[in-house]
């Protein structure tokens, strides 16, 4: 057997193909580019904001902000006198911005009355103190003998003076040298103002800000500690955007698929002036939008129905039917009414010639309108940010509220956030396409 290679005939086809593909792959990369930085930037350690530098691979990887944001963590706050820190890295920096230590591997220990936040934090080992839960779900423990805990993160609420501080590399930055909060004779010079010292054990009595790493805080006779959960909330806020999608797409379907049948099969007086109503309402509505919106709210207010996440999948299907039964009677077009008439041969009812017969053959148009439908009802902000209050809130809703306040949002979470809210709509899309792409394309086509 010979196997032939047929290749282009002239240069210039070879050429104007390579720039082709090359343009599809420039365009290709510029449409995912925002998708992939997104993706990079959510699995940043929080707090890593967007700059205008773009790092493509990210210097750390972690998980922690999806963990934060389908899970959550608890948040400790301490108030002690008595207190240990193991730590592999931390920073203690004076109030007065006169120096800043840097610890690797060190033991931080005080006797001064303080406050500490725990982020992500668990109790490994606890004596003594009385429980008084709260409304909310914290966990208050006061009046304790012992207590020990791990964190991912922990910071002095203020200056904490007098600290007892080893560590087995320590570098110090002062703003004057001969102001030093310490004796700098057992530190090397490194840089300008700069020392640095190893297995080092030093008393810094006006202390500093403490901020660490993961460490482990041990407490005695502490005053109390309050453990709130922290995040975790973007279950609750998926399950009920996936409650108004789903009723959505079920309420479209009901109203959508009798109606195309009728469009599409039956010979009723005024079809064809109905059929024109439906196109001009889908194409000239969002001019009247502003005007029903505010008659929508003042009917629903009346009626006492604002605040109800039932009422919204109601209204998304009403702005949904006109143009997806447009959409799938033009698909029901291209099917051969012969079906239709075999089953009334055989003494098949309306109700079953759609169930048995058309549903089957008009799979791909009735996929492609779930599709739309869904789209509607998950990403759909203004009206369920109009009629529900917090409480009620669905994922679109809570993602813009994060928005109120840009300069202490965590991009590193909201980012997270952002992609698992368009991971629904992703999956559909996956397993659809077959189907979305025949539904688009086979409308058009008649016998």
């Amino acid at each position: 057997m010979k196997f032939k290679l047929e290749f282009p005939k002239r240069k210039d086809e070879v050429v104007k193909s390579l720039l082709a593909t090359l343009l599809a792959l420039f365009v290709l990369a510029l449409l995912l580019f925002p998708v992939y930085y997104m993706a990079m930037l959510s699995v940043k350690p929080s707090g890593a904001l967007a700059t205008t530098e773009i790092d493509l691979i990210p210097d750390k990887i972690t998980f922690s902000n999806y963990k934060n944001l389908l899970f959550g963590h608890i948040e400790g706050l301490i108030k002690t006198t008595d207190f240990e820190i193991n730590t592999k890295s931390g920073i203690i920096k004076d109030s007065l911005n006169r120096y800043q230590v840097v610890l690797k591997d060190a033991t931080i220990t005080g006797s001064y009355s303080s406050r500490f936040t725990l982020i992500d934090t668990s109790i490994l080992e606890r004596k003594g103190g009385e429980d008084r839960p709260e409304k909310d779900g914290t966990q208050l423990i006061v009046r304790g003998e012992y207590i020990k805990l791990e964190a991912k993160q922990i910071e002095s609420t203020g200056a904490v003076k007098n600290l007892k501080i080893f560590a087995k590399k320590m570098t110090i930055t002062v703003e004057n040298p001969k102001e030093a909060p310490i004796d700098l004779s057992k530190f090397t010079k490194v840089g300008e103002n700069t020392y640095e010292a190893q297995n080092i054990e030093i008393t810094l009595k006006d202390g500093g800000i403490i901020t660490t790493g993961e460490a482990t805080f041990s407490a005695r006779n502490f005053a109390f500690i309050r453990l709130a959960k922290v995040g975790g909330d973007v279950p609750d806020y998926m399950k009920r955007s996936l409650l108004i999608a789903s009723l959505t797409v079920i309420l479209t379907l009901l109203f959508v698929i009798p109606s195309a049948y009728a469009f599409s099969r039956l010979k009723f007086f005024g079809r064809e002036h109905v059929l024109y109503f439906y196109l001009m309402f889908t194409q000239v509505a969002g001019g009247l939008g502003i005007a029903g919106l505010v008659a929508l709210y003042g009917m629903l207010v009346k009626l006492h129905l604002t605040n109800n996440i039932f009422v919204l999948p109601v209204i998304y299907a009403a702005g949904n039917v006109p143009y997806n039964t447009w959409l799938l009677k033009s698909y029901l077009d291209s099917i051969p009414p012969d079906f239709d008439e075999a089953a009334l041969v055989d003494g098949a009812g309306y109700l079953q010639i759609i169930r048995h017969v058309l549903m089957p053959l008009a799979l791909p148009g009735i996929a492609t309108v779930v599709i739309f439908a869904f789209i509607g009802g998950w990403t759909e902000l203004i009206l369920a940010n109009l009629l529900l209050n917090q409480e009620n809130y669905p994922l679109t809703v809570w993602l813009y509220t994060l928005l109120a306040n840009l300069r202490s949002i965590s991009w590193n979470q909201f980012a997270a956030a952002a992609l698992i809210f368009a991971l629904p709509v992703f999956i559909m899309f996956l397993l659809a396409q077959n189907y979305v792409r025949s539904g688009l394309t086979m409308g058009g086509l008649k016998e």
